[in-house]
């Protein structure tokens, strides 16, 4: 029997109204082709940790190696509510049997490319990935992850669904 893989994805991809505004990034292309072929499972860490829809919005500070969470007017650090949330949510989509991550490009949570602010700092951009996907490559490191803006690309999502699928071919191996 063929089972589908599971994916996580991030909710507002799926035109779930999870972003900090509110609204949503609904993906309906890359959702129906990703839907072929995976269980999809939705994710938003900043709405999931009790943040709220909507909410302030927020960035990533400090050094790029050890971002801090902070919102930008009220500059509350959310750092150790995400690390803390996450831990727990990467233990479900563990066991949920994940081998693949589309997450929301630039998301300080999801991104794997998020601007890095930092104080008086007149230098090149720094760059690191969000609190959620950090912490989420460090517990897998071989998961597939990417992003909408990536998955675009016909060849790149041909390559992550594959390399998926391959991840899983793995892990049943190992169960038995």
């Amino acid at each position: 029997m063929n089972t589908p893989i599971t994916i996580g994805i991030s909710a507002c991809l799926l035109g779930q109204n999870t972003r900090y505004d509110g609204g949503n990034l609904n993906a309906p292309l890359l959702v129906k082709v990703l839907s072929q072929s995976a269980t999809l499972i939705p994710l938003c860490p900043e709405a999931e940790c009790g943040l709220g829809v909507p909410r302030e919005p927020m960035r990533l500070e400090g050094d790029p190696e050890n971002p801090r969470l902070m919102t930008v007017t009220t500059r509350s650090d959310l750092t150790d509510r995400m690390r803390a949330w996450t831990t727990l949510r990467l233990n479900t989509l563990g066991r949920e049997g994940i081998v693949g991550l589309v997450l929301k490009a630039r998301s300080p949570s999801c991104g794997k490319r998020v601007a890095v602010h930092r104080a008086g700092d007149d230098g090149e951009p720094a760059y690191s990935p969000g609190l959620f996907i950090r912490l989420a490559m460090e517990r897998f490191p071989g998961l597939p992850v990417a992003n909408e803006e990536e998955l675009r690309d016909p060849d790149r999502l041909t390559d992550f669904l594959q390399r998926s699928a391959g991840l899983d071919r793995d892990n049943q191996e190992d169960r038995r």
